[in-house]
Protein backbone atom coordinates (compact mmCIF):
# COMPACT_ATOMS: atom_id res chain seq x y z
CA UNK A 1 0.00 0.00 0.00
CA UNK A 2 1.30 3.50 -1.22
CA UNK A 3 1.93 6.00 1.54
CA UNK A 4 2.06 9.86 1.95
CA UNK A 5 5.37 10.42 3.63
CA UNK A 6 7.39 13.24 5.67
CA UNK A 7 11.07 12.59 7.27
CA UNK A 8 12.82 15.45 9.12
CA UNK A 9 14.74 15.99 11.82
CA UNK A 10 17.00 18.76 13.53
CA UNK A 11 20.80 19.63 12.76
CA UNK A 12 23.42 21.85 13.44
CA UNK A 13 26.67 23.06 11.60
CA UNK A 14 29.38 20.17 12.67
CA UNK A 15 27.90 17.54 11.66
CA UNK A 16 25.55 16.47 14.77
CA UNK A 17 21.88 16.25 14.58
CA UNK A 18 18.87 14.75 17.03
CA UNK A 19 16.38 12.37 16.46
CA UNK A 20 14.47 12.54 13.15
CA UNK A 21 10.92 11.52 12.57
CA UNK A 22 8.40 9.93 9.96
CA UNK A 23 5.23 10.82 9.85
CA UNK A 24 3.04 9.34 7.08
CA UNK A 25 -0.96 8.08 5.91
CA UNK A 26 -1.60 5.51 3.99
CA UNK A 27 -2.48 6.61 0.27
CA UNK A 28 -5.34 4.61 -0.26
CA UNK A 29 -7.73 2.62 1.15
CA UNK A 30 -10.47 5.21 1.97
CA UNK A 31 -8.81 6.11 5.48
CA UNK A 32 -7.35 8.98 6.70
CA UNK A 33 -4.84 7.45 9.93
CA UNK A 34 -1.85 9.60 10.64
CA UNK A 35 1.04 8.17 11.95
CA UNK A 36 4.19 9.08 13.45
CA UNK A 37 7.40 7.81 14.49
CA UNK A 38 11.07 8.15 15.76
CA UNK A 39 12.89 6.94 13.08
CA UNK A 40 15.93 5.46 15.29
CA UNK A 41 13.42 3.03 16.84
CA UNK A 42 12.61 1.09 14.08
CA UNK A 43 8.90 0.51 14.50
CA UNK A 44 9.41 -0.26 18.26
CA UNK A 45 6.90 2.57 19.29
CA UNK A 46 4.48 4.94 17.34
CA UNK A 47 1.53 7.27 17.66
CA UNK A 48 -1.45 6.69 15.65
CA UNK A 49 -4.15 9.01 15.11
CA UNK A 50 -7.25 7.46 14.17
CA UNK A 51 -9.65 9.24 11.60
CA UNK A 52 -12.02 7.70 14.26
CA UNK A 53 -10.64 10.12 17.05
CA UNK A 54 -9.27 7.06 18.80
CA UNK A 55 -5.43 8.11 19.22
CA UNK A 56 -3.07 6.17 21.22
CA UNK A 57 0.89 5.65 21.34
CA UNK A 58 1.98 1.94 21.19
CA UNK A 59 4.37 -0.52 21.33
CA UNK A 60 4.46 -3.19 18.59
CA UNK A 61 2.76 -6.05 19.31
CA UNK A 62 6.51 -8.14 19.65
CA UNK A 63 8.15 -5.73 21.23
CA UNK A 64 5.83 -5.53 24.30
CA UNK A 65 5.69 -9.46 24.35
CA UNK A 66 9.10 -9.45 23.99
CA UNK A 67 10.58 -6.40 26.29
CA UNK A 68 7.54 -4.81 28.00
CA UNK A 69 5.39 -7.62 29.23
CA UNK A 70 5.57 -8.22 33.01
CA UNK A 71 8.73 -5.97 33.44
CA UNK A 72 6.98 -2.29 33.62
CA UNK A 73 3.87 -2.48 36.13
CA UNK A 74 1.85 0.38 34.02
CA UNK A 75 1.76 -1.49 30.64
CA UNK A 76 -0.49 -4.13 30.64
CA UNK A 77 -1.29 -4.15 27.09
CA UNK A 78 0.97 -2.59 23.98
CA UNK A 79 -0.27 0.82 24.36
CA UNK A 80 1.74 3.51 26.15
CA UNK A 81 -1.24 5.93 26.07
CA UNK A 82 -4.52 6.20 25.32
CA UNK A 83 -6.75 9.89 24.13
CA UNK A 84 -9.63 11.05 22.09
CA UNK A 85 -8.77 13.81 19.59
CA UNK A 86 -8.51 16.78 21.03
CA UNK A 87 -10.71 20.07 21.04
CA UNK A 88 -9.44 22.37 18.01
CA UNK A 89 -7.35 24.91 19.14
CA UNK A 90 -8.88 27.37 16.20
CA UNK A 91 -11.74 26.51 13.85
CA UNK A 92 -11.09 23.36 11.82
CA UNK A 93 -7.63 23.25 13.75
CA UNK A 94 -6.34 20.52 15.45
CA UNK A 95 -3.24 20.85 16.95
CA UNK A 96 -2.23 16.83 17.57
CA UNK A 97 1.27 16.48 18.42
CA UNK A 98 4.44 18.51 19.69
CA UNK A 99 7.94 17.46 19.92
CA UNK A 100 10.48 19.48 21.38
CA UNK A 101 14.11 19.32 21.05
CA UNK A 102 16.23 21.47 23.18
CA UNK A 103 19.43 23.06 22.08
CA UNK A 104 21.18 20.65 23.92
CA UNK A 105 19.61 17.89 22.34
CA UNK A 106 21.89 17.61 19.17
CA UNK A 107 24.49 15.39 19.53
CA UNK A 108 24.19 12.42 17.30
CA UNK A 109 26.92 11.79 14.55
CA UNK A 110 24.90 12.64 10.97
CA UNK A 111 25.85 8.79 9.39
CA UNK A 112 24.62 9.13 5.54
CA UNK A 113 22.10 6.22 5.11
CA UNK A 114 20.15 7.56 7.78
CA UNK A 115 19.62 10.92 6.25
CA UNK A 116 17.91 10.13 2.99
CA UNK A 117 14.86 12.19 2.22
CA UNK A 118 15.19 13.70 5.42
CA UNK A 119 14.01 17.82 5.75
CA UNK A 120 16.59 19.21 7.56
CA UNK A 121 15.32 21.98 10.44
CA UNK A 122 18.22 24.58 11.87
CA UNK A 123 19.15 23.48 15.91
CA UNK A 124 17.79 26.27 18.04
CA UNK A 125 20.31 28.92 19.78
CA UNK A 126 21.17 28.63 23.33
CA UNK A 127 18.91 28.87 25.06
CA UNK A 128 16.22 28.18 23.43
CA UNK A 129 14.29 24.58 21.84
CA UNK A 130 13.01 23.85 18.73
CA UNK A 131 8.92 22.90 19.06
CA UNK A 132 7.62 20.74 15.87
CA UNK A 133 3.75 20.87 15.74
CA UNK A 134 1.59 18.28 14.01
CA UNK A 135 -1.38 19.87 13.13
CA UNK A 136 -4.84 18.49 11.05
CA UNK A 137 -7.01 21.12 9.16
CA UNK A 138 -10.12 20.74 7.72
CA UNK A 139 -10.38 21.30 4.14
CA UNK A 140 -13.27 24.35 5.01
CA UNK A 141 -10.18 26.25 6.50
CA UNK A 142 -8.32 28.47 5.07
CA UNK A 143 -4.41 28.45 5.01
CA UNK A 144 -2.58 31.24 4.08
CA UNK A 145 0.99 30.02 3.75
CA UNK A 146 0.78 27.05 6.15
CA UNK A 147 -0.41 27.24 10.06
CA UNK A 148 0.63 29.85 12.05
CA UNK A 149 2.86 31.49 9.91
CA UNK A 150 1.51 34.91 10.33
CA UNK A 151 0.62 34.31 14.16
CA UNK A 152 2.99 32.47 15.53
CA UNK A 153 6.18 33.02 12.92
CA UNK A 154 6.06 29.21 12.00
CA UNK A 155 7.99 27.46 9.68
CA UNK A 156 6.91 24.92 7.01
CA UNK A 157 8.10 21.59 7.18
CA UNK A 158 5.56 19.88 4.65
CA UNK A 159 1.96 18.99 4.92
CA UNK A 160 0.25 15.97 3.44
CA UNK A 161 -3.01 15.70 1.83
CA UNK A 162 -5.75 13.07 3.70
CA UNK A 163 -8.27 10.82 1.96
CA UNK A 164 -10.73 12.50 4.04
CA UNK A 165 -9.66 16.09 2.32
CA UNK A 166 -8.04 17.48 5.47
CA UNK A 167 -4.51 18.17 5.91
CA UNK A 168 -1.60 17.11 8.26
CA UNK A 169 0.87 19.70 8.57
CA UNK A 170 4.11 19.83 9.96
CA UNK A 171 5.53 23.12 11.37
CA UNK A 172 8.44 24.48 13.53
CA UNK A 173 9.45 27.39 15.59
CA UNK A 174 11.59 28.29 18.32
CA UNK A 175 10.21 28.38 21.71
CA UNK A 176 11.78 28.94 25.44
CA UNK A 177 13.34 25.69 27.06
CA UNK A 178 10.80 23.94 28.39
CA UNK A 179 10.83 23.76 32.82
CA UNK A 180 10.62 20.52 34.02
CA UNK A 181 11.38 20.35 37.21
CA UNK A 182 8.15 20.23 38.41
CA UNK A 183 7.49 17.09 35.83
CA UNK A 184 6.10 14.37 38.17
CA UNK A 185 8.58 11.73 39.36
CA UNK A 186 8.67 7.78 38.42
CA UNK A 187 10.10 4.99 38.83
CA UNK A 188 12.51 3.66 36.26
CA UNK A 189 12.48 -0.12 34.61
CA UNK A 190 14.36 -1.85 32.42
CA UNK A 191 13.17 -4.11 29.72
CA UNK A 192 13.59 -7.59 29.61
CA UNK A 193 17.20 -7.84 29.41
CA UNK A 194 18.60 -5.58 30.00
CA UNK A 195 20.27 -3.43 33.14
CA UNK A 196 22.44 -0.61 33.71
CA UNK A 197 25.31 -1.69 31.43
CA UNK A 198 23.03 -1.01 28.32
CA UNK A 199 22.55 3.05 29.49
CA UNK A 200 26.09 3.91 30.22
CA UNK A 201 26.94 4.10 26.29
CA UNK A 202 27.25 6.84 24.69
CA UNK A 203 25.07 8.51 22.39
CA UNK A 204 22.22 7.73 23.98
CA UNK A 205 19.01 9.32 23.92
CA UNK A 206 15.42 9.69 25.66
CA UNK A 207 12.18 10.53 24.45
CA UNK A 208 9.69 11.77 27.62
CA UNK A 209 6.18 11.93 26.58
CA UNK A 210 3.74 14.16 28.06
CA UNK A 211 0.26 16.06 28.11
CA UNK A 212 -0.16 19.90 26.72
CA UNK A 213 -3.00 21.53 28.43
CA UNK A 214 -5.30 21.95 25.61
CA UNK A 215 -5.08 17.88 25.01
CA UNK A 216 -2.49 17.30 22.41
CA UNK A 217 0.73 15.19 23.27
CA UNK A 218 4.12 16.30 23.39
CA UNK A 219 7.30 14.21 22.91
CA UNK A 220 10.83 15.70 24.25
CA UNK A 221 13.63 14.75 22.49
CA UNK A 222 16.66 14.49 24.57
CA UNK A 223 20.27 13.76 25.23
CA UNK A 224 21.61 11.39 27.66
CA UNK A 225 24.07 13.37 30.13
CA UNK A 226 25.63 10.83 32.14
CA UNK A 227 27.25 12.31 35.61
CA UNK A 228 30.63 11.50 35.95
Amino acid sequence: MAKRVLRFGIHDDAGHRAATWKLWTEASGGKSDVYLACRSLGGVLKASLHESGNWHIAFSQQTFEASVEGVIPKCTDRFMDKWPRPSEIAPGVTLAFRIVTPWTGVTNAIEGASTTGVIWLPNAPEPKATEIDILLVKPTTPVSGWPGKQSMGTSLIGSIPLESGETVWAVYWMVDMPDLTKAAKGTGHFFKGKNEKDVEREGLRALVVGTESDGSRVMYDCAVQRNS
